[in-house]
């Protein structure tokens, strides 16, 4: 096979016209149909083009070439998605303002969230690239295209897809863990193992959804069958985890650090005779393996199966040590890692805890990677985006805990709240989401408080501990830290919900006020909102919120159970409820108007879930007026508490998108009809 050869990235500065007629001129032997230009609305009448949110739907393709216009601002996610669209001998080229000309106003815009202006938003990841792109190995000309090749695959391929069929072909259960970076062929190589092992085993295949599994796919169908096969088909992993045990015998989960570790988890219990392969991309642009490996991976370890690992470390789609992949990881901090562990144990070193200067961080380079490896490893997605705010967001601020110049802890905080009046009673009708105030937006939008709104908080963003350091009370005495640090009327936290961590936050003053009726597509575990009071108000309004889901944490818990996406186990639902008051009063009043509050505003329907299912049975003369369909909905999600998949096949509806619209609209037409039945009497 010839070689790939290396990428090459272009810098071309100037103004957006120059920077175009630029890159004109480097592609103009280049076939337009390899060409992807991104971010340049004027190109899209002649190039394929795409705006920079809609990458995304491009991942997956092999392409010459791609133009990234960075005028308006470069993305860290746009840039990392661009690097993997580009195969080997082809370019990336980047249109950048002229030399010396600082973020774009879009930029600064884009995080300057109340009472920021942009121009308090900070310019230091604009210094990190910079920096960046004076390293590179930057190209200067192009010069014809690539040959058109036929990427097959090397001998490190081979001998994985090798060890897999053997391992799907035994007849006692196999755990396999692949690990690899972008670009190595990991996804194909499950596909080519699927295509050996043919017919003779089920098979199923999952990801975090269709387009997550189409690389597998593709090779596993082979050229004669590349669309459709029936052994070959993606299967949602909610599916398989409520499958009969022994079908499927082979389960292949590709990217599985994009997906929830508990319903991994709940995969491996619930199939113990099946074979089990989890591919992830350890260094990524849209998150990170490595949380997925100190998550899953060890807790998988110690189970009664061993655990096999393989991993790819040539790359196949461009040639090792490839310089735009080199500029990309520098740029990005895709590799970024903490520091090696301290030599001496932390009880006998000085830990100092200290807020960060950010301008003094961007100017440490490796104290910044040893950071933000640690953010990396403690949580369960961490992408580029996030270091740019991290950096820039001027409502975001650092603190660690250090032994002498190493960071051994760090936590990330937002302030938010003393929101004026108008913005408050927009957030409360619907009108504006709150952007970087997610308590406050939580606690108006969600939970219609809106005198929330004006308390000043604290929120914990993220909280990280060295590896090496975890469980010695590191993580305590950091938020006690900022606990001294700040006198905010009420600190607060969002998280996936454990049994563990929340044992952590109580200890330290925090109480539970919200369950999330998020599905579980981040982490699999309930979301939860904690907070812990400082002032008067703050206390009384925790109180109130304590009453409130008292009454209401029975029927969400049913609810999430029942939609199945989420982990409950009966440890973490006594430990949610465990220290909460008696319930608040509900009254025929309060379930009207907190049925019209979701019917026309931002509540959710599991947040008003009793009072709406006492609304509905208290109305069944206006019921029975509702179209079959809506009818439908409503009987199966809010009085039979079904889950949105079965609420949506009673409807007849497509997907859980559309049932959730549908029932919000059931209810409006439903409180509309008892209003005018009210009016009329």
């Amino acid at each position: 096979m010839a070689p790939l050869r290396h990428r090459r990235c272009l810098a071309l500065r100037g103004a957006r016209s120059e920077t175009r007629a630029a890159a004109l001129d480097h592609l103009s032997q280049w076939t337009e149909r390899d060409i992807l230009w991104i971010g340049d609305p004027n190109e899209q009448q002649r190039f394929a083009a795409l705006s920079p949110a809609r990458v995304v739907t491009a991942l997956g393709r092999s392409l010459h070439a791609v133009v990234l216009d960075a005028h308006d601002g470069l993305d860290p996610d746009v840039l990392g998605q661009c690097h993997g669209l580009v195969w080997g001998g082809g370019a990336l080229l980047l249109r950048l303002p002229p030399p010396g000309a600082g973020p774009s106003p879009a930029t600064q815009a884009s995080l300057a969230a109340y009472p920021h202006t942009p121009e308090e938003v900070g310019a230091r990841f604009h210094v990190l690239l910079e920096r960046a792109l004076a390293r590179a190995e930057l190209a200067t000309t192009l010069g014809p295209p690539p040959p058109l090749r036929d990427v097959s695959g090397h001998a490190e391929q081979a001998e994985v897809v090798a060890r897999l069929v053997a391992a799907w072909s035994s007849p006692t259960p196999t755990r396999i863990a692949l690990l690899a970076d972008r670009g190595r062929g990991k996804s194909s190589a499950l596909g080519l193992a699927l295509r050996q092992l043919g017919g003779a085993r089920e098979v199923a295949v999952t990801a975090a959804g269709p387009t997550a599994a189409l690389e597998v796919l593709r090779h596993a169908r082979g050229a004669s069958d590349p669309v459709s096969s029936s052994t070959f088909q993606f299967t949602p992993l909610a599916e398989l985890v409520l499958a009969p045990r022994g079908r499927p015998a082979v389960i292949v989960v590709d990217e599985a650090a994009q997906l929830p570790v508990p319903m991994l988890r709940r995969l491996v219990e619930r199939h113990p005779g099946a074979h089990l392969a989890f591919a992830t991309t350890t260094h990524g642009y849209e998150g990170t393996g490595r949380g997925f490996s100190l998550r899953f991976l060890s807790w998988l370890s110690r189970q009664e199966i061993a655990v096999t690992r393989l991993q790819l470390s040539r790359p196949i789609r461009w040639d090792p040590g490839d310089p735009l992949e080199r500029l990309v990881f520098d740029a990005l901090l895709l590799d970024a890692e903490p520091a090696a562990p301290p030599a001496i144990e932390v009880g006998e070193a000085p830990l100092v805890a200290t807020r960060l200067d950010r301008d003094a961080l961007v100017d440490d380079e490796e104290t910044l990677r040893a950071l933000f490896g640690l953010l990396v490893h403690a949580h369960y997605r961490t992408t580029p985006g996030d270091l740019r705010r991290l950096l820039d967001a001027p409502n975001l601020e650092l603190h660690a805990l250090r032994r002498g110049a190493q960071v051994v802890a760090a936590t990330a905080l937002a302030r938010e709240g003393g929101l004026p009046a108008t913005l408050i009673a927009d957030a409360l009708t619907g009108a504006t989401r709150l952007r970087a105030h997610a308590l406050a937006d939580s606690l108006i939008a969600h939970l219609g408080k809106p005198a929330a709104g004006s308390l000043q908080m604290i929120r914990s963003v993220r909280i990280a501990v060295h590896p090496a350091l975890r469980r010695r009370g590191l993580a305590t005495r950091l938020v006690e830290h900022v606990h001294e640090a700040h006198a905010p009327a009420l600190f607060g936290t969002l998280f996936g919900a454990t049994p563990e961590l929340l044992a952590f936050r109580r200890q330290l003053g925090y109480e539970v006020v919200r369950l999330s009726a998020s599905r579980g597509a981040r982490t699999g575990e309930p979301s939860v909102m904690m907070l812990r009071a400082v002032s008067a108000p703050a206390r009384a309004l925790v109180a109130e919120l304590r009453a409130e889901l008292a009454r209401d944490l029975p029927r969400q818990l049913e609810l999430l159970q029942a939609d199945g996406e989420t982990l409950l186990d009966p440890t973490l639902a006594q430990a949610l409820q465990a220290g909460l008051p008696p319930p608040a009063p509900l009254s025929p009043a309060q379930c009207h108007a907190l049925a019209r509050a979701y019917a026309h505003g931002p509540r959710t329907v599991e947040s008003v879930a009793l009072a709406l299912a006492r609304f509905v049975a208290a109305h069944p003369a206006e019921l029975a007026q509702l179209a079959a369909r809506e009818r439908a909905l409503v009987e199966a999600r809010v009085l039979a508490g079904r889950g949105w998949r079965e609420a949506a096949a009673a409807a007849e509806l497509p997907s859980v998108p559309a049932a959730m619209r549908g029932l919000r609209r059931a209810i409006r037409r439903l409180v509309a009809l008892v209003e005018r039945t009210d009016l009329s009497i």
